[in-house]
Order: C-alpha cells, then structure tokens, then sequence
C-alpha cells in the first residue's frame, strides 16, 4: 500500500551548480537537475542551448511520448504535431515557449508533491523546461550532432503500438474480446461548438448471458471533435491516455445484459459545413476461466449538487465529505468540473489520525484536461475515514473561459452549468477468492446489477438535458 505521507514528493529542484573556465576567464554556473554534468559543460560552452545538444534530450524526455506518429490519442485532440525531429521542434519553437511558460504544457494538473505516485504522471523539471525555452527564444539553433546522438531516444520513450481489429478499429491494449458502440452514429450539427449527451454504448441483447469480469477497458474516439469522453465502465479518455488496466484479480463485474453508456464531450468550432459523425467504441477485455477475482472494483462518482455559485464570485468554496463504513483500497481519483472549476483538494482524514493527508491536490483546474489519476498501487483507506472534496470556482469576469459572470450557477449537466464531482475507482480491502466461471456471491451480482440498471436511468435523463442536434443526436434522425 502506500503511504501518502512518505511517497508524495515534492518536485525540488537541485542546487547543484557545474562550473567551468571558458578562455575569457569568466566562470559560469549552471543547474543540471534531470541534465548530465558533460551536457551543462557543453550548453555553459555554447552559450545557449542547442538542438542537438540539451533540447533534443529535453523535448524527448518530456514531449515526444505524445508528440510523435502513432501516439496515443483520443479523438482529434491527440497531440496536434510531431517534435522527433529539428525540423520539426523549430518549426514549433515559439509555441513551445509559449506553452511551456504558460504552465499549459506537459498536461498534467496534479501539484509536483505527487511526482511518483500515479501512473503516467507527466512533470518537466525546471532544468529541461528552462532549457527549451532559451534554446527556443535563442532562434532554435541546431548545433552539432554529436556520435552518440540523443541523450533518450524515441524507442526508449515507446513501449507499445496498437493493434487492428477485425473491424478495422484500432487498440492500445490488443483485440478487445468485446467491442460495444452507439447504436447509430452520432451527428454533431453544424450549429454545436460544446454539446456533452450521455450516450448508450449498445450491447445486444444476448452477448452478455453471464457475468464476466472486466480486466481492461479502453475508449476508442471516432471523430476528430471528440474533447474527452467519461464512463462509468469504460473509465475516463483524455490525449495520451492508453486503457485503463487493473491489477492482476481486480476487475469490474458485468451482469448479464448490461447498460453501458458514455458521457461525450464534443467540441468544434461551430458554422455551416462543420457537421460531424462520430462512431466511437469502447473495448473491454475479461478475465478467463479458472482465473481468481480477490477484488471487486467499484466506482462512486460521489457527486454533491447542493451549491450555488454567486455571479462574480471569484473564489466559491464548495465542501463535500465521504464517509467509509468498511477498509477499502483506493484506485484512482477522477475530479470533474466545468468552465468555472478554479482548484481542487481531496484530503483524507483517518480515525487513527489528528491530522489530513492530501490525496490529491489540483491548484489549478483545467476543464480542457479531465485525468483519472490512478495510483501506482492500490491504496490502502480504513473504515472510518472520511474523505473530504473542496472544490474552488472563479465565476468572475477576470476567468476568461467564464461563459457568463453575471449568472449565478448551479449544479447541471450542460457546460455552461457547473459541476462538483470526484469519480474514484475502489474496492473493498477483504481478498474474496472467487473463481471466474463459477457462481457469482447474489451481494456482489445484485450491486453490479443496480450499477447497470442506474446506467440506464442517467442515460435517459442525461440525454434529454442535454439534447443539441435534431430529436436525439443520431445521425440518421
């Protein structure tokens, strides 16, 4: 298990200095955190940083994992253009020091004290962020390319590719053994800049005729407008982002005939000829036979709507506690506003303990960004706790994504509403030992049931709020 206390890290950055005698006399001293000394020697005898000196080992370390052919995607939001190369990262040059000053990119919103502890997490050190910007203001200079090449390759940066279906659909995590989509495609209309319907991913009737236990899912987009998608089964799909896998005897139980269903988030610029079709799909892999379930995941979207948010208040405080009857383990934690989600704080407060541990600290939210931050490991939260979710919203004119400062605001599902959620993924801590294939505990059928049957009750309300394109949205209506 871990143990926020010790393992949430601070991102330092080193004081050590690496100082050399050019010719003229003049000493120069230069950080290296994340940069080999032999590379500050070089970049303090060049002057300014060069392509194929400490840039190129830079943009590879921090940027090309997205940046590149083939790189995860979801929808047309994956990363807009290569950097692999220095006609490439020249070309962009300018846009990377914009966003790099910005604080905007690498995309990631957890606060650097959490640097180790959830999976894919991206953080540039000072070093290579101060690094790019100077080579980039400094006209992007190619320099020399030494024998050795690249301080990280490419290769070194890419562990996987995707696989094709029969269908044709590609998958990060091989041929799904269950591919489910929209009944029809969808039609997003010409007229629609944001529209988020829940949608149902359809599973015929009869392709499920017994439970099965979900190991991996992954959201395939079908469009290039697609923003970032949510679901309940399906996990939440943001750029860069692969499946989502759980460990060795953790899964997700499906009930014979389930409803699944997918918040879309569609995004484009709006205006005759813009219409689009998405098909997205979404793929499940299940464990087999004979294999061993000890945990059964669950997901709570732990929504709290009692709130209104003041026209022009520029920090809203908004409160919301959790309270755990039984020792659970923590998977992921998924916080979800919209355009008015300023910063928030998920802090647990164990009955052993006087003080908060921070479980997550966002400073500064991100609707563009929506993560699942899932833990390294399966964190262990005993009964008792209380989870406590602060969220902090600018409803002021000063937030330039503010769609109206005069409005007061309240919970609801369009964007132009708010919301304070906080998915997390978990499960109860008790090892079960159940057989896959054998008969299902009725407790734990009758809860994954009730899941699916809620899946088709939001799914209903959800869409009817939420209507933006014809009667429902449907390509073919």
């Amino acid at each position: 298990m871990i143990d926020f206390m010790s393992t949430s890290r601070v991102l330092c950055i080193s004081a050590v200095a690496v100082a050399t005698t050019l010719l003229t006399g003049e000493a120069v001293a230069q950080g290296v955190t994340d940069v080999t000394a032999s590379e500050a020697v070089a970049e303090s005898n060049a002057e300014t940083p060069t392509y194929h000196g400490a840039a190129e080992a830079a943009l590879t370390r921090n940027c090309v994992s997205c940046h590149r052919d083939g790189a995860p995607s979801i929808g047309g939001i994956t990363a807009p253009m290569g950097l692999t190369s220095y006609q490439e990262a020249r070309r962009w040059s300018g846009s990377i020091a914009r966003v790099l000053k910005a604080g905007y990119m690498p995309p990631w919103g957890a606060h650097a004290q959490h640097e180790g502890v959830f999976k894919g997490d991206r953080y540039i050190s000072d070093a290579d962020k101060q690094t790019l910007i100077t080579w980039a203001e400094a006209g992007a200079p190619m320099g020399e390319q030494s024998e050795s090449g690249p301080k990280v390759s490419v290769a070194e940066m890419v562990t996987s590719e995707p696989v094709e279906a029969p269908d044709g659909s590609m998958w990060w995590m091989g041929v799904p053994d269950m591919i489910v989509g929209f009944q029809e495609p969808v039609l997003v209309c010409e007229e629609v800049e944001d529209w988020q319907p829940r949608l149902p991913m359809q599973v015929k009737v009869g392709q499920i005729n017994q439970p099965k236990w979900i190991r991996s899912m992954e959201i395939s987009p079908g469009s290039e407008i697609v923003h970032h998608t949510v679901s309940s089964h399906l996990g939440v799909g943001v750029p860069g982002r692969g499946p989502f896998e759980f460990p060795e005897g953790w899964g997700i139980l499906l009930p014979e005939d389930p409803s699944v269903s997918i918040s879309m988030h569609y995004h484009k610029d709006p205006g005759p000829g813009t219409a689009v079709v998405d098909n997205t799909q979404g793929g499940f892999m299940f464990y087999e036979d004979g294999d061993i379930i000890d945990h059964v995941v669950e997901t709570n979207l732990q929504p709290f709507r009692e709130f209104t948010i003041p026209a022009g208040d520029p920090n809203y405080e908004v409160q919301n506690v959790t309270e755990f009857d039984e020792d659970i383990y923590l998977l992921s934690m998924g916080p979800h506003a919209h355009y008015r989600g300023k910063a928030v704080k998920i802090e647990l407060e164990r009955p052993d303990r006087d003080f908060r541990e921070t479980l997550l600290w966002v400073p500064d939210y991100d609707f563009n960004w929506q993560f699942q931050y899932e833990l390294e490991e399966p964190y262990f939260i005993p009964a008792g706790s209380r989870m406590h979710i602060t969220w902090w919203y600018d409803n002021s004119a000063a937030n330039p994504y503010n769609p109206d400062p005069t409005a007061e605001v309240t919970y609801g599902p369009a964007t132009t509403d708010e919301m304070m959620n906080a998915r997390i993924y978990f499960a109860r801590a008790e090892p079960l030992g159940l057989r896959v294939g054998g008969a299902v505990p009725a407790e734990i059928l009758d809860r994954a049931r009730a899941a699916s049957e809620r899946e088709r009750v939001n799914q209903v309300e959800w869409e009817q709020a939420t209507r933006g394109c014809g009667q429902q949205g449907f390509a073919s209506r």
